[in-house]
């Protein structure tokens, strides 16, 4: 599930942008196909050498060029310090980020080299498994472990969760949205903003770690997709993988329930504490941090659920029940619970 609806009202400025930054890193049109699209498009291409690589090209309205900077930086030292993700490439001229001007407004441009792993299917139990869920942990606590290691330059840092573009609350608010809801989120938004941001427990988040971000290749996990990257709790990068498999009606894996929940939890912290800390106080705010990602569905998805079923390969049940439910939660007071009795608190 890709948090990403389009900013603009067509595909055709990307598509633009694409034309315009063929010759910057030497690739080949009739190569080129697009594999995802939404806040940004992607496209999977070659250079003229054969190498294949990906190109992302992102709405300037809903990403600044700085912002974006900073996650090229972000991911170079995550590199630097041993962790395997999308590995970004320069332009011909140097540049790791192009800015096309268009009629509709600027369009940044980066690329990447196209990782060799594929995609794994949840409902899967031969694949979707615990020695998978120890080497997720791994990924991510080697991931947080290196971020704490990084000052990123004031100019092109990252902005907290809450500042994100696409996690702010719509103002004016649309009619399609409960106004009783939105009450009950805001609030809860605010106290999670009003908490302390302690150091490890706070820092560096992917916030978009689910099955359609990371790639497996002879065992070994490879993270991709960083664009959602901001500071946030660790806790966060636990919760959306539950909150998708685990608790969200249209994607639930067979026999998803708050036990098997609480075990793959067990399994992920299992693997992180092999790379990095993770206590109890943290382990305990995962069930708000799956809250935070009922919020981020709600304003992302109620807008246009047809586009959503079909970008998420028509599940069953319908993404409109899935928000019916996330509505039902709020309007009932009701918070999800995680089993923490498996985790070693």
């Amino acid at each position: 599930m890709k948090p990403n609806h389009l900013p603009v009202s067509d595909s055709v400025p990307y598509f633009n942008a694409l034309a315009q930054c063929v010759d910057h890193w030497g690739l080949v049109p009739e190569k080129t196909v697009l594999v995802r699209d939404g806040v940004n498009h992607v496209f999977a291409t070659e250079f003229v050498d054969g190498a294949p690589v990906i190109i992302r090209i992102s709405d300037g309205v809903v990403r600044d060029r700085d912002e974006l900077l900073g996650e090229l930086l972000w991911l170079e030292h995550l590199i630097q310090h041993g962790c395997t993700v999308t590995t970004p490439v320069p332009s011909r001229r140097g540049e790791l980020l192009e800015t096309i001007g268009l009629d509709e407004g600027a369009m940044h441009v980066c690329c990447f080299k196209r990782f060799g792993g594929r995609q794994l299917d949840p409902t899967n139990t031969a694949e979707w498994n615990d020695e998978l869920f120890l080497k997720l942990g791994r990924a991510l606590g080697r991931i947080h472990r290196a971020s704490d290691q990084l000052q990123l330059p004031v100019d092109r840092d990252r902005r907290p969760w809450y500042e994100i573009k696409l996690g702010q609350f719509p103002d004016p608010l649309p009619e399609i949205f409960n106004p009783v809801v939105v009450d009950a989120m805001r609030e809860f938004t605010d106290d999670c903003r009003s908490r302390p941001t302690v150091p490890r427990h706070y820092g560096l988040v992917h916030r978009d770690f689910h099955a359609g971000n990371f790639l497996v290749e002879e065992g070994k996990v490879q993270v991709i997709d960083f664009d959602l990257g901001c500071y946030g709790w660790r806790a966060m990068d636990l919760a959306v993988l539950l909150f998708i498999y685990y608790y969200y009606p249209s994607l639930q894996v067979p026999g998803a329930c708050a036990e098997t929940a609480g075990h793959v939890l067990a399994k992920l912290v299992e693997g992180y504490r092999e790379e990095y800390t993770i206590d109890r106080e943290q382990l305990e705010t995962v069930a708000d941090m799956i809250m935070l990602n009922t919020v981020s569905n709600y304003f992302l998805m109620l807008p246009d659920p047809e586009h959503w079923q079909t970008a998420m390969g028509n599940p069953h049940p319908h993404v409109r029940k899935s928000l019916a439910w996330i509505e039902q939660l709020w309007l009932n007071g009701q918070k999800l619970y995680v089993d923490l009795k498996q985790c070693q608190l």
